[in-house]
């Protein structure tokens, strides 16, 4: 039978969020990233509490030339109400590339009373739900893959323009570890500078070019990556992997239990076939409710 369950039963409530506040700048939001180890903010008017954007870690990807937080957010965002159901936000997640919905006033849809994540409902809904399906149908078999000797800011050109937040890397044995977007900024440096032009040979004016020195510009400092270091040097090497005959069950107990985003789908030989992330969890979720008995 389905169960509606409201979004306010697994929302983080508006006190316990860690917000940021326009204005202000990149600076602020690489520090909040690195103390709290999260992904997404939702974005405040400092005078008012007004809720006006959504910020995350993959914007400092995606737009590596801007350097006020306002240029960096994005202000078309969905929202949802307190009345609403998970249900609801699960089909956002599946249509969407969104990882935080936030949850406003009934009344007034630029006050802010939480945010649902897509963890939130893997952790809260789905691992409850104990689906059995296998997950042949639900995961992406089209992955970039990386060489292990890869210098990291190559490597870091090669996450953002793959539109993954982590990436399988490999040797001659096969995959020997995963690296993600956090572990490049876990070792990218800050330094002053007085000047932003770029060095490198990326096209003019083009906000997707990176060159291999002065990757993000934050506000009068440089983010820059150490030019003498390798993916083998920062990749995560314990990995977590699933097979096409795991069950959706057994795949969100491992992200759960591990905090993680994403597993590799491996052959019984250990060959790559793919990923499978919390987004196609929750489109399983979503069929599985769907299919469920009124």
């Amino acid at each position: 039978m389905k169960k509606k369950i409201p979004i306010s039963k697994i929302m983080t409530k508006k006190e316990d969020l860690i917000t940021m506040r326009i204005p202000g700048n990149r600076d602020t939001l690489l520090e909040t990233i690195r103390e709290t180890q999260l992904s997404v903010y939702p974005v405040l008017k400092k005078e008012t509490n007004e809720l006006v954007g959504i910020v995350s870690r993959s914007d400092l990807f995606k737009k590596p030339d801007e350097t006020q937080l306002s240029l960096l957010m994005i202000r078309d965002f969905i929202t949802l109400k307190t009345n609403n159901d998970v249900i609801d936000a699960a089909r956002i997640f599946v249509d969407k590339l969104f990882q935080r919905i936030p949850i406003v006033d009934a009344e007034d849809e630029n006050k802010l009373l939480g945010l649902v994540a897509r963890s939130d409902i893997v952790k809260k809904v789905i691992l409850q739900a104990k689906i059995k399906t296998e997950i042949t149908n639900y995961y992406n078999p089209n992955v970039t893959v990386i060489w292990e000797e890869t210098p990291i800011n190559i490597a870091a050109n090669i996450l953002r323009l793959s539109h993954q937040k982590g990436i399988p890397v490999i040797n001659e044995s096969g995959m020997v570890g995963i690296i993600t977007q956090n572990d490049f900024l876990k070792v990218a440096e800050i330094f002053d500078s007085n000047s932003t032009s770029r060095t490198g040979h990326g096209a003019e004016n083009d906000s997707s070019s990176w060159d291999s020195e002065s990757v993000l510009i934050i506000g009068s400092k440089t983010l820059t990556l150490p030019q003498n270091m390798k993916v083998s040097d920062i990749m995560e090497r314990n990995i977590e992997v699933c097979y096409t005959s795991s069950t959706i069950s057994e795949v969100t107990k491992k992200i759960v239990q591990k905090k993680i985003d994403q597993l590799p789908v491996v052959s019984v030989s250990g060959r790559i076939l793919g990923m499978i992330n919390q987004q196609h969890l929750i489109q399983a979720y979503v069929n599985f409710y769907d299919s469920s008995e009124e």
